[in-house]
């Protein structure tokens, strides 16, 4: 189909490599460096190019759920679906098919804090299809027979949410109230209520210059500065509104035998670089479940010391969510609903007066060194740990340098976090809670 978009030259011909020179991993090579830019008009840009047969590029925005206010709730899960609508130089049916047709991939995903668009592809296709992300990005319209036609699939997801989502959705809520309470999904109540100009005042306050980053992996750095130096984005950074830690309780009861159950307190924010590295080593320090596939046993701390407290079958694992100014760290447990309370009383007591050895805390530097660079052999995971770093931080780092910063990671500093966590808790509770201890009963 003919198209009025004209094509952005941005990826470098790749020399042929000699007979002599062993050839890259698929999935590219483990270290390379991280280049940081920062445009005149405040968009970060950050780049590597790991050799890998796949590029990605991707255009990260600060308009996270955190940003809605209470005329807009759910915008943001809505603006998540109608990412690949009709936009001002393309029709929905185009993008679908000259994306399909250069064999590329292009994903909206969205959290609290940011919204992101990922194209993928080998490098041939990036380059083919590249003004296709510039528009499902940067030049939406909404049409408001699009929009509408949304409403079955948020209304599937909402059906679909694994009751440990629905747990820890209601823990920010909990915690937070506003801001980073909001949730990722809209409300039933709100389905078919966000309109096309509700979607368009959203992007035009929060798709700005000051507000994005531009990050590619497999890519020239040069030129992907040159792309995103061609964004038509309007100035301003805007504001993003605070969102203290409060604390707080919320319960969900449900019929069933299952009772799931979010504790946590308040964690680091990624701007404070070190205690964020704290939080993220305490959490595989805890457990955050078996690390041997299809196995059963745990080994982190928080595992061992609530399993003396019942004989039943149970999961539990630390989480850690770290946001740019704030954060949540604590546990999330599935249990029957008998002896659900018991390990609720356990975990709470390790998470307000647990002491982790110096074994402990070795083991979790070990482990999260180990998903750091893991995590970097999956280009969708390496290139989403890219655009949070540049969006929320305004600069990023390589695996390898974030896996060097753990050596540096004291136990002293660990038991530190876990302190700060046991100050103030917050709960939510999913399911059967008959056995579930309110926040003021737990010591």
């Amino acid at each position: 189909m003919a198209t009025n978009i004209s094509k952005v030259p941005l990826l470098r011909a790749i020399a042929a490599r000699g007979f002599a020179t062993s050839p890259a991993p698929v999935s590219g090579t483990t270290t390379y460096e991280v280049k940081n830019t920062t445009l005149p008009n405040h968009v970060v840009v950050a780049s590597a190019d790991n050799e890998a047969s796949l590029s990605r590029i991707s255009i990260v925005f600060r308009a996270g759920s955190r940003n809605e206010t209470p005329e807009n709730t759910g915008v943001t899960h809505t603006l998540r679906i109608s990412a690949g609508l009709s936009t001002k130089n393309a029709s929905q049916f185009a993008i679908i098919r000259n994306i399909q047709q250069a064999g590329a991939n292009l994903t909206c995903t969205s959290d609290r804090e940011i919204v992101a668009y990922t194209l993928e592809g080998t490098r041939q296709a990036v380059e083919k299809t590249l003004p296709f992300l510039t528009e499902v990005a940067t030049r939406q319209i909404f049409k408001p027979w699009e929009v509408s036609d949304t409403v079955p699939r948020q209304r599937l997801e909402l059906a679909i949410r694994p009751p440990q989502l629905r747990a820890v959705d209601l823990l920010h809520k909990a915690a937070f109230r506003r801001g980073l309470g909001n949730s990722l999904y809209s409300a039933k109540y709100h389905l078919g209520n966000i309109s096309s100009e509700t979607l368009q005042h959203y992007v035009a306050t929060n798709f700005t210059a000051g507000r994005a980053a531009v990050v590619g992996l497999g890519v020239d750095h040069s030129q992907l500065v040159q792309y995103a130096q061609s964004l038509s984005l309007e100035g301003g950074e805007g504001s993003t509104p605070a969102s203290p830690y409060i604390g707080g309780e919320i319960r969900s009861d449900k019929a069933g035998a299952l009772a799931f159950i979010a504790i946590a307190g308040q964690g680091a924010g990624l701007k404070d670089a070190k205690q964020a590295l704290a939080f993220a080593v305490l959490q595989r320090a805890l457990g955050v479940g078996p690390q041997v596939k299809w196995g059963a046993v745990d080994n982190g701390a928080l595992s061992k010391a609530v399993g003396s407290a019942i004989n039943d079958q149970f999961a539990i694992g630390a989480i850690n969510a770290s946001y740019s100014d704030t954060g949540l760290f604590g546990a999330l447990i599935a249990a029957p609903a008998a002896s659900a309370g018991k390990l609720v009383q356990a975990a709470v007591k390790v998470l307000k007066g647990g002491n982790l050895t110096d074994a402990d805390v070795n083991r979790g530097k070990n482990q999260l060194k180990a998903a750091i660079l893991l995590d970097n052999e999956s280009g969708s995971e390496a290139i989403g740990l890219l655009g949070t770093q540049a969006a929320l931080v305004g600069a990023a780092k390589s695996p390898s340098q974030l896996a060097a910063e753990v050596d540096s990671v004291s136990a002293a500093d660990v038991n530190a976090a876990l302190r700060k966590v046991g100050g103030k808790l917050s709960i939510a509770s999913y399911g059967n809670l008959g056995t579930i201890p309110y926040l003021d009963e737990l010591k």
